[in-house]
């Protein structure tokens, strides 16, 4: 392989000790963009860390870098593949989310529920429909409501596993109804998300309780779903969530599962977590509220 004159001269650099010139160095490269990272990832295979240590701290530096720039070019270009999204915010955190084989495990389940839907069915026969294949066919389950390991909230190990956390088959449960093309729409609050079943005018006719395989309850229930959980919402907070909101959620639980780990091995994803959910730039979802004297009971 060729390398630019350019890339030769800055790898004794990045052995240099002094952190100033290796910001420099790395504002620099990245600048350049991919070409110099393939230059690096070339002279690293060539030479081994052994005569030029530094180029494999850099790399590590760009490709996590260049994983941010993609979830952030994904935030500001509004689209429907909240996969994708789930999936950037998971390789940042742990390198092994990926989307060519969680989309082929989710479209298998789609296909699942396709092959029973017909044109003529009402939206409540297919809801119906869903919901079977979704929990006792497929046998997703819930599991860990308090959000107390994070691994049971990645969207890769659900995906594989068909159990996780509230959060993670929440949405699952949302990718699949999308993707089958049934009618179901998850609606925001301040607390999180619950899916919806919606009318072709996006109006809400049932919530989704997926803690029990599906339970379908209508909107003037919603209060009482949510005091029986603790949680005082006002109502006006609802709406319908983006792939935008969904991530965020995504991202904020993670953040809450690390943070309130008592070892310190979290620390590190903390801190990328605390710098997706600025990429974001919106208020916090997860704002509940909990009920102190109902607690002291």
């Amino acid at each position: 392989m060729a390398y630019d004159k350019e890339i030769l001269d800055i790898i004794p650099l990045l052995d240099d000790p002094d952190q100033y010139i290796q910001d420099a160095l790395f504002r620099h490269l990245r600048n350049m963009g991919r070409p110099a990272l393939e230059q690096l990832e070339g002279v690293y295979r060539e030479s081994g860390e052994e005569k030029f240590p530094g180029v494999r701290k850099m790399l590590a530096a760009l490709r996590e870098e260049m994983k941010f720039e993609a979830l952030e070019k994904w935030i500001g270009q509004p689209s429907d593949d909240l996969l994708a999204g789930l999936c950037l915010v998971q390789d940042i955190l742990t390198g092994d989310a990926d989307r060519q084989d969680l989309q082929e495990i989710l479209m298998n389940c789609v296909n699942e529920v396709c092959v029973e839907i017909r044109d003529d069915q009402t939206v409540m026969e297919k809801v119906k429909l869903l919901n079977h294949v979704f929990f006792y066919r497929l046998c997703f389950k819930t599991t860990d409501p308090m959000f107390a390991i994070p691994e049971n909230t990645f969207i890769n190990k659900a995906l594989e596993k068909r159990e996780g956390s509230p959060i993670a088959v929440g949405i699952i449960y949302l990718l699949l109804a999308y993707h089958a093309g049934v009618q179901i729409r998850g609606r925001i609050f301040k607390g999180g998300f619950l899916p919806a079943v919606t009318d072709v005018a996006g109006n809400v006719l049932f919530y989704v309780n997926v803690y029990k395989n599906g339970l379908l309850f209508p909107h003037n229930e919603l209060e009482s779903f949510l005091a029986g959980l603790n949680l005082h919402i006002p109502m006006e907070s609802f709406r319908e969530a983006t792939p935008e909101d969904l991530a965020q959620i995504y991202t904020e639980t993670l953040y809450y599962s690390y943070s309130v780990r008592d070892d310190n091995q979290g620390d590190e994803i903390v801190n990328k977590l605390e710098k997706i959910l600025k990429l974001f730039g919106k208020e916090s979802s997860l704002l509940i509220e909990i009920d102190e004297e109902e607690d002291d009971e």
